[in-house]
């Protein structure tokens, strides 16, 4: 297959997965449903300036002669490659637990914080969840440990302990069925704000009253973004 032909059917399959996403069933030009999808789709989005480009060249690569499409021009080794990389990303299940860290290490308030520090150092993490069965009851950090350490020099302090007197950490829920450019816009509206999201954690409905089957902190972005550059 020459790369004309692959640009080709990866541009097809990308201008199916835009119509998708925006529900369209008209006609309606590459550059309109680039222009709808960007704001709805965080790989679009990503690519959106690529797109456009393939968008030009696309009709610099077909030629019309009478009613019948012929091939002009062959795009370059990259570009072809490029092209498909998008198509692959449009095409992959978005599900969020895909990307979440799993099975989810949790301590309870019970435990004391050189257990908690012990699991953290483990898992090499900074922070960990508090659950009192299937209860959420915080995120437990190293800055509230070192910070408690430093202060009071208890190591058997129990975990509850700090977690009462320390702010709260800022956790979305999320149910299993969510998509990851949820979390992805989720973390960035937090920085945004000033306000950093700690941790998002999966469950079977999104509840802080079940088991956490995942999560996804902020060191995990730059994973995940990885995956759809």
């Amino acid at each position: 297959m020459t790369n004309a032909q692959r640009f080709l059917d990866a541009y097809a399959i990308i201008e199916r997965k835009m119509r998708e996403i925006i529900r369209e069933t008209r006609y309606t030009s590459f550059s309109q449903l680039l222009h709808n999808c960007a704001s709805r789709n965080q790989i679009i989005s990503m690519n959106q300036q690529s797109l456009r480009e393939y968008n030009e060249l696309r009709n610099a690569i077909v030629h019309q002669r009478g009613t019948e499409n012929e091939i002009i021009a062959e795009p370059a080794d990259s570009v072809t490659q490029d092209i498909e990389r998008i198509a692959r990303l449009l095409c992959m299940d978005e599900n969020v637990m895909n990307y979440v860290t799993a099975p989810v290490r949790v301590v309870s308030l019970s435990d004391t914080i050189m257990d908690a520090y012990a699991v953290m150092k483990q898992l090499g993490t900074s922070k960990i969840p508090v659950y009192e069965g299937n209860l959420f009851k915080g995120v437990l950090t190293i800055e509230m440990i070192t910070r408690w350490a430093v202060e009071n020099n208890k190591k058997e302090t129990a975990v509850g302990e700090i977690l009462s007197s320390s702010g709260e950490e800022r956790v979305l829920f999320l149910k299993k069925s969510a998509r990851i450019r949820t979390v992805i816009k989720a973390f960035e509206s937090s920085l945004d704000n000033g306000s950093v999201l700690s941790a998002v954690i999966v469950s079977e409905r999104g509840s802080k009253y079940a088991k956490p089957l995942g999560i996804i902190t902020l060191a995990d972005l730059p994973r995940i973004l990885s995956t759809m550059l």
